[in-house]
């Protein structure tokens, strides 16, 4: 290798051996190694998932708050490191943590990707050490003191869903809203249901919506209850959650520490950080009823989509909002899009969760490996269920209305007014009505009162 080779790269090394880093670079060693191992390729990076960098950033602003007060830095040592996160935590700088948002080794690439990024800045900016000396701040003696790529990674994940799901929240509060509105504008209008797609009695559009509102509401607060459970957390439970990996005192303190971080006083410590490093089912739980979720959302924008039909051979029943033109090459085409971009969202959102869902199986003896699968995807199908959700009430269901003189028409066809019959003289009598007219709808209504 020549000098020229080097040009604008140090060399670190680690006990694979030598490693070259962009000179300039905040992260190290691990982080290369990491950047050359699992190529991007079109994929998503840490950087790429705000809410799980900002987590781990608050985990390690704990851990350093508590390893401070238990006299396990020195105050220098733990001043810098603080002020680093500070910093990182107000700038993101994206450059700074390029690796693969999935790699192998359990998240360990992650996890020391930001440990060599505060490490690095500390010892830049408070003690005017170039990156790559490690001295006096270091990466694992000091970012990592006291926790763990399993339990670093482990408490940030539940912590980043926990902040995505205020969005996602938010976004079911204003589609469970909007059909109550819609259920109320409309409830004096009338509409033909239907069983196996066939005709069946009358219903109002108040009944019609009041069945997606409660729906949407349900699995709102199934999945509330589901993140709820996040606020345990295994932070002290270090490699495997065997107790005397971390410090007592840390173990004493550290959950305090991170509530203060976080502004929160939720946080608790898993019952068994045994089980905790072996499982990831409360992420999972969610991943299922994000799943769940996505199915019915699905249902619903089929169901309007198939009621908007038309607009003169189809069932013609919802008057959606014109947002786009439909067709390339048929004028006057105007195609349900907005329910269509819905379905998208949430068939995507629902195949993210299949993957996570797929990590259950997959986890053996003392550790489970897969948490940053299951997270990344629990968050991007958060993502983009909540932008599917926003622009579907937004574009189509807030000015969604029925088409009158078709839903008037419906309900006064042959099989809500034999109904209306039956219930006046009974269902054999209707029958034979029915039977021997023909289905003649003039002759049935002859025989209503």
């Amino acid at each position: 290798m020549g000098a020229g080779d080097n040009a604008g790269y140090r060399i670190e090394t680690d006990l694979i051996g030598p490693v070259k880093v962009p000179v300039d670079a905040l992260y190290g060693g691990q982080t290369q190694r990491a950047i050359d191992l699992y190529p991007l390729k079109g994929e998503k990076s840490l950087a790429d998932y705000p809410q799980l960098l900002r987590a781990i950033l608050q985990v390690k602003q704990a851990a350093t708050l508590a390893n401070l007060e238990n006299g396990e830095l020195a105050a220098d040592i733990a001043g810098a490191m603080l002020a680093a996160i500070d910093r990182l935590l107000a700038e993101m700088p994206r450059d700074q943590f390029p690796v693969h948002a999935f790699h192998g080794g359990g998240g360990v690439s992650t996890n020391m990707n930001v440990n060599e990024v505060i490490a690095n800045l500390a010892n830049r900016d408070h003690f005017g050490q170039p990156p790559g000396s490690y001295a006096p701040v270091h990466p694992n003696d000091h970012a990592n003191l006291n926790n763990s790529t399993s339990d670093a990674q482990s408490s940030a994940c539940h912590m980043a869903v926990i902040s995505q799901w205020q969005g996602m929240q938010g976004a079911l509060d204003l589609l469970a809203a909007t059909f109550d509105d819609q259920a109320e504008s409309w409830q004096h209008v009338q509409k033909i249901s239907r069983t196996c797609l066939q005709d069946a009695v009358e219903i109002s559009y108040g009944d019609f919506y009041s069945g997606y509102a409660s729906l949407v509401k349900r699995n709102r607060d199934r999945l509330a209850a589901d993140v709820e459970a996040l606020y345990a957390v295994n932070l002290g439970g270090n490699i495997i959650g065997r107790k005397g990996d971390c410090s007592e005192a840390f173990l004493d303190n550290s959950m305090q520490h991170l509530n203060a971080v976080l502004g929160s006083d939720k946080y608790r410590r898993s019952d068994n950080l045994f089980d905790a490093s072996q499982n990831h089912d409360e992420l999972i739980r969610v991943a299922s009823g994000l799943d769940q979720l996505a199915r019915g959302l699905i249902r619903i924008a089929k169901d309007i989509r198939l009621m908007a039909s038309g607009p003169q051979t189809g069932l013609s029943e919802l008057i959606l909002p014109a947002v786009q033109p439909g067709s390339s090459a048929m004028p006057g085409k105007v195609n349900p899009t907005i329910p269509e971009y819905l379905i998208h969202c949430a068939m995507q959102a629902s195949g993210r969760c299949h993957t996570a869902l797929m990590t259950h199986d997959h986890g053996e003896l003392d550790y489970s490996p897969w948490q940053a699968l299951v997270v990344n995807n629990i968050l991007d199908a958060m993502s983009v269920l909540q932008g599917g959700i926003e622009v579907f009430v937004r574009h189509c269901l807030a000015g969604i209305e029925p088409n009158i003189e078709r839903n008037h028409a419906n309900v006064n066809t042959l099989i809500p007014t034999i109904i209306r019959l039956k219930q006046q003289k009974g269902y054999s009598f209707a029958s034979k009505v029915f039977k021997e007219s023909g289905g003649d709808l003039e002759v049935i209504r002859s025989f209503i009162e």
